[in-house]
């Protein structure tokens, strides 16, 4: 999988494929039509010419709201052929949201699935917008069809000798003071990365993905877009992630590898789910994303007789860490060694290397990291200090040199593989006039990794109950940022500083549910 350092963009990648491996099935559609490799960078150059002549330039920012699907995918790919920054939008975004990221990102033009235009309306547009592509429904005023401009384009040549330190996406993550932090990531560190997951999890042309995870996310994009064409394997493409369909998609296409969250698997694999089912082609599940529990782990591999492998990263680095090598390991607490050209540290609390086996920060060292936060320079900073980056996530690494993580130093919340920050959940439900404060904490769930819950201290003399709480949430959170719960209190447990103690909320939390089962 050698590539010429001047490949290493997203859109060579592609032009590689579909010179040499031009008839090879690169997506399979969900009305089962194949679609080739070189059919989809025919369509990608067509694209990219769309983009430029609608006035995108080198830098720009190109927005997409679209499930997992075929424009998805030319999206990512055109951007990088037009020079453009992807900037994939969460589709469980409220319109809320959706209106914090368009004005902090500013794109140039904007592609969206017919279902999303009730969101993106005329008043979420900044003033940089140029072009609108709508895909599957007839376009309203302001948008054109994504089919009929992309079917009447000229196609784009070409651009080699373009640098792969370009940025390529903008993925966003929510911020630790609640603002949303655009992730910027560049071709090579994205290319490098597939690369060498891909030779550590040792792919085969003749692989078959299935994306259970949304393209929007690092980890979807990562694995079902880019290893999987850098392989010159075939995705089968699924627009959302729902069991039944994910069963009936696995045993039909006889799909080979599935990467996803704890919670997907749990699902997928429910006894009930996989009855009169045939899933022998499964030869391998990467599963990451959130705390995974040794019971799915076991389950996978005893009883289902498919290979597991854990892996660790985040978005920052591009996205992946470490992998388990052996898939049928016994080091079940493990997420495996760092890739391949990364170092790992615990640190203490002064940055300190901690010896073997003693927990701390894990930090990394390696050249996939992100070029940094958008317009956030002193978040960049704090993030990424004499070369290494600092995750915010306690872990230790093991006498031979694997990675078990442990907890975080930065309160964020792992809910269904998506990332969530209290802050963010604080300030909305603070918004609430009947809220004097509130603390938001992740909940251990066997199936989720975690929940959200919400601790509420009221307003004195003012009435505020749980579903108040939760239909406020529900209306401008998306649903994983959501809480699951809220418990009222007379006042938050604060250090002597005045921060809030969150270990003691969780600990009300244990007992509670302690309490709970003892009855």
């Amino acid at each position: 999988m050698l590539l010429r350092d001047g490949d290493k963009r997203i859109d060579r990648v592609f032009h590689l494929a579909a010179k040499d491996s031009a008839d090879r099935v690169h997506l399979l559609l969900p009305d089962g039509t194949a679609v080739s490799y070189a059919e989809t960078y025919d369509r990608v150059r067509r694209l990219a010419t769309v983009l430029r002549d609608g006035g995108v330039m080198p830098g720009d920012r190109v927005a997409a709201m679209h499930r997992n699907a075929r424009e998805l995918v030319e999206f990512f790919i055109a951007c990088g052929l037009c020079g453009a920054i992807g900037v994939a939008i969460n589709t469980l975004g409220t319109r809320r949201e959706v209106a914090t990221l368009m004005a902090d990102c500013t794109p140039a033009a904007l592609i969206a699935s017919g279902e999303f235009l009730p969101v993106l309306q005329d008043d979420l547009m900044p003033e940089s917008m140029r072009l609108r592509l709508v895909t599957d429904t007839a376009p309203p005023h302001g948008w054109r069809s994504y089919a009929e401009a992309v079917a009447m384009a000229e196609r784009l040549d070409d651009a080699p000798g373009r640098d792969p330190e370009e940025a390529a996406l903008m993925i966003y993550s929510s911020g630790t003071t609640g603002r949303p932090k655009g992730i910027l990531l560049s071709h090579r560190a994205l290319v490098e990365n597939a690369i060498r997951t891909a030779e550590v999890l040792g792919y085969r042309a003749d692989d078959r993905f299935l994306t259970l995870l949304p393209l929007f996310s690092s980890f979807g994009f990562a694995f079902d877009l880019l290893q999987a064409a850098l392989s010159r394997a075939s995705t089968v493409l699924m627009d959302r992630f729902d069991e039944k369909v994910a069963v009936d998609l696995l045993e039909r296409h006889r799909v080979t590898f599935l990467a996803g969250v704890p919670t997907m698997f749990a699902r997928m694999f429910d006894t009930a789910n996989l009855k009169g089912r045939d899933i022998s082609s499964l030869r391998l599940i990467d599963v990451g994303g959130g705390p995974v529990s040794l019971k799915l782990k076991t389950m996978l591999r005893q009883e289902l007789g498919v290979g597991v492998v854990e892996s660790y990263g985040l978005t920052e680095i591009s996205p992946v860490a470490s992998v388990q090598r052996d898939p049928y390991s016994a080091t079940t607490s493990s997420c495996g060694e760092p890739l391949p050209g990364f170092r790992v540290r615990a640190v203490d609390l002064d940055g300190k290397e901690l010896p073997r086996g003693e927990p701390g920060e894990l930090v990394f060292q390696s050249n996939t990291f992100m070029l940094g936060y958008w317009n956030q320079p002193e978040e960049t900073a704090r993030s990424l200090r004499d070369g290494w980056l600092y995750t915010g996530d306690v872990g230790r690494v093991d006498a031979n040199g694997e990675i078990h993580i442990l907890d975080r130093t930065k309160d964020m919340i792992v809910s269904n593989g998506f990332n969530v920050y209290p802050k963010e959940v604080e300030n909305v439900i603070a918004e609430l006039p009947e809220v004097e404060s509130v603390a938001v904490v992740g909940k251990p769930d066997e199936i989720r990794g975690e929940v959200v819950h919400a601790f509420v201290v009221p307003r004195v003399g003012r009435e505020l109950n749980e579903e108040q709480v939760l239909t406020y949430c529900r209306e401008n959170l998306a649903r994983f940022k959501t809480p699951w719960g809220v418990s009222f209190l007379e006042q938050l447990p604060l250090t002597g500083s005045g921060k809030i103690q969150r270990y003691r909320l969780r600990q009300m939390l244990l007992e509670n549910d302690q309490e709970q089962q003892a009855q």
